[in-house]
């Protein structure tokens, strides 16, 4: 096959990131629960490896029965803002670039799909504290990540 028939492929790939390493950002999920301490080492760990952002996302239900409880979004728990300030400053000291976002919405893992998409994500790190989240939800939401990421996606046992 010669060149000139290859119509319609790209010769390059197209960057996967905007950042200027090409490499695609790993993300640490949790949804209103402190971080696993090794999902928290295993993100870390990655994005000082290979050079990546480090997204410390946290995903807020929204309560879509009562408009005045819709409107008043929160921060989540103290618990789990103090736990992701701690996991960002401890990756700032490391060199790693690091975001925290929190994000707000009625399907809370749709939203963080929906980030991943948006963002590129390379590795996305499912870091919710099992105990915390509750057996069932927390088994529930890793089948739907592994289901529907748009990347690797690394669960703590």
């Amino acid at each position: 096959m010669t060149p000139e028939l290859a119509i319609g492929r790209p010769e390059t790939a197209a960057p996967l990131a905007d950042n200027a390493t090409g490499v695609r950002p790993v993300m640490l999920l949790t949804f209103d629960v402190p971080f696993d301490r090794d999902a928290v080492a295993f993100a870390v760990e990655t994005a000082a490896e290979t050079g990546a952002e480090l997204y410390v996302c946290d995903g807020i239900p929204v309560p879509t029965g009562n408009p005045a409880v819709a409107a008043s979004r929160s921060f989540g728990t103290s618990e789990t803002r103090r736990a992701s300030e701690q996991v960002a400053h401890e990756a700032r000291e490391r060199g790693i670039r690091a975001t925290q976002l929190i994000f707000h919405h009625p399907r809370p893992v749709h939203a963080a799909l929906e980030v991943t998409r948006d963002e590129h994500v390379g590795l996305l790190v499912f870091g919710s504290d099992r105990k915390r989240l509750g057996r069932w939800r927390f088994r529930s939401i890793a089948k739907r990540l592994r289901k529907s990421a748009p990347c690797l996606v690394w669960i703590a046992d």
